[in-house]
C-alpha cells in the first residue's frame, strides 16, 4: 500500500512540474513577446519623432508649439533665429516669459482663449526691420484645446519689392510729368502768343524734352524685356577689347569735350566672353556715360579687363565726384539718383544703371561698385568667358 502511495506521489508531482514548467514557459515567451513589441514600437515612436523634427527643421518658416498650459513644447531652429529669445532653454515655459514681443504673444493669447486660428502680418523692430505673417492654429481634440501651433513666415524681402515697386511707379510718374509739363507749356505759350521771335527757342525746348520722353521709353521697353526673358540673346565669343574700343568711337565727341583722357588697358590673353553683342555694348555704353558725365573736364578713365575665375572682371575706373558710401548699395535700382539735380541737367532717365545690372545678370554675370567722394569710382562687371 505504502509502494503504490509512493508511486501515485511522484507521478502527481511529475504532472504538476510539467504543467507548471509549461505554463511558466509560455509566460516567459509571451513577456518576451511583449517586450520586444514594446521595443519596437518605441523605436518607431523615435525614429518618427526624428523625422518630424527633421522636417519641422528643413522648414523656411519658423513653427512654435504651444501647450493649453500655455508653455512651449516645440521651438524649431528657424524660428529661434527670426525672433530673440529672452532664453536659449525654452522648453516647458510659459511663451510669455521667453517671447519678448508684445505681438506675438498677444496672437498667442487670443487663440489660446477664443479656439481659433489668428492671422497677422507683425513688424519686429531690431538690428534690422522684419516683417513676418504670422498664422496661429488651435489644435482641438473631442472638443477640447490640447495646443496651438503658430507658423512665422519671413516676408520682408517681399514687403522690400511692394516698396520698391511703389517708389518705381511714383519716379515713373514723375520723369514722365517733368518733360510733359514742359512741352505742355510752351505749346500753348506758341499757341497763345504766335510770335515769331521766340518760337525757335521753344521749339529746341520742346525737342529735348521729346528727345528725353524717348530715351525714357525705350529704357523702360528694354528693363521690361531683358526682366521678362523677351529680349533675345545671340550669344557667340566676344572680344573685350574690340567691344570697348567701338563703344569709345561712339562717344568720342564727348569724351573729346569734356578733354578726358581714356585709357584702355586688356592684355591678349584676355579670353573672349559669351554675350550678345548689342547687349553688351549698351554696357559699356552706359557705364562711359556715366564715367563722362560725372568726371570734371580733363579727368582720366581708365578700362581694364583681367581674369578671375570663373569671370573676366572688366573695371570702368574715373577720377570724378565719386559716390557717398550710403548710396552704394542702391546705385543700381530704378530711378535711384545720388545727386538728382545734377543727373536731370545731364538729361539721364535714372535707368542707365539698372540696364546695366539687368543685362549682366542676364548674361549669367554680376555687377560691382567701389567709390570714394571725389576721387572716383570702379564699376566691375564680371562675365563668364567663353568655353
Amino acid at each position: 500500500m505504502l509502494l503504490a502511495l509512493a508511486i501515485f506521489a511522484t507521478i502527481l508531482l511529475f504532472l504538476l512540474r510539467r504543467y507548471y514548467g509549461g505554463v511558466i514557459q509560455h509566460k516567459d515567451r509571451a513577456l518576451q513577446d511583449l517586450t520586444a513589441e514594446l521595443s519596437l514600437q518605441k523605436q518607431q515612436s523615435f525614429h518618427e519623432k526624428n523625422e518630424l523634427n527633421a522636417i519641422l527643421s528643413s522648414m523656411v518658416e519658423g513653427v512654435l508649439v504651444i501647450g493649453r498650459d500655455e508653455k512651449i513644447l516645440y521651438v524649431s531652429p528657424n524660428a529661434s533665429s527670426m525672433f530673440q529669445m529672452r532664453s536659449k532653454d525654452v522648453a516647458l515655459k510659459p511663451y510669455w516669459e521667453v517671447i519678448p514681443h508684445q505681438q506675438i504673444n498677444q496672437s498667442i493669447k487670443e487663440a489660446l482663449q477664443h479656439k481659433r486660428a489668428v492671422n497677422k502680418e507683425i513688424y519686429l523692430l531690431g538690428a534690422q526691420d522684419n516683417f513676418f505673417s504670422l498664422q496661429i492654429s488651435p489644435v482641438v481634440q473631442q472638443g477640447q484645446l490640447t495646443s496651438a501651433v503658430a507658423v512665422f513666415h519671413d516676408i520682408t524681402e517681399l514687403k522690400r519689392l511692394l516698396k520698391m515697386r511703389t517708389e518705381f511707379v511714383a519716379n515713373v510718374s514723375h520723369e514722365l510729368k517733368t518733360p510733359l509739363t514742359s512741352i505742355k507749356g510752351f505749346v500753348e505759350t506758341l499757341q497763345e502768343e504766335g510770335g515769331a521771335r521766340d518760337a525757335r527757342r521753344f521749339l529746341d525746348i520742346i525737342h529735348k524734352q521729346t528727345l528725353r520722353l524717348e530715351m525714357l521709353v525705350n529704357d523702360l521697353l528694354t528693363i521690361s524685356a531683358i526682366e521678362s526673358r523677351e529680349a533675345k540673346m545671340d550669344l557667340a565669343p566676344q572680344d573685350i577689347a574690340a567691344v570697348v574700343h567701338a563703344v569709345l568711337a561712339m562717344n568720342k565727341k564727348a569724351i573729346e569735350a569734356a578733354k578726358h583722357q581714356v585709357m584702355v588697358n586688356i592684355p591678349d590673353h584676355i579670353p573672349a566672353i559669351l554675350a550678345d553683342r548689342n547687349h553688351l555694348e549698351q554696357v559699356f555704353i552706359n557705364l562711359l556715360d556715366n564715367a563722362v558725365k560725372f568726371t570734371p573736364a580733363g579727368g582720366r578713365i581708365q578700362i581694364k579687363a583681367v581674369v578671375e575665375p570663373p569671370f573676366v572682371r572688366i573695371d570702368v575706373q574715373d577720377s570724378g565726384i565719386g559716390i557717398a558710401q550710403e548710396h552704394l548699395s542702391r546705385v543700381f535700382e530704378r530711378f535711384y539718383r545720388v545727386d538728382k539735380a545734377r543727373s536731370t541737367e545731364t538729361g539721364g532717365t535714372g535707368l542707365g544703371l539698372a540696364i546695366v545690372k539687368h543685362i549682366v545678370q542676364a548674361h549669367q554675370g554680376k555687377v560691382e561698385v567701389h567709390s570714394t567722394p571725389d576721387k572716383g569710382t570702379v564699376f566691375s562687371i564680371f562675365l563668364p568667358p567663353a568655353k
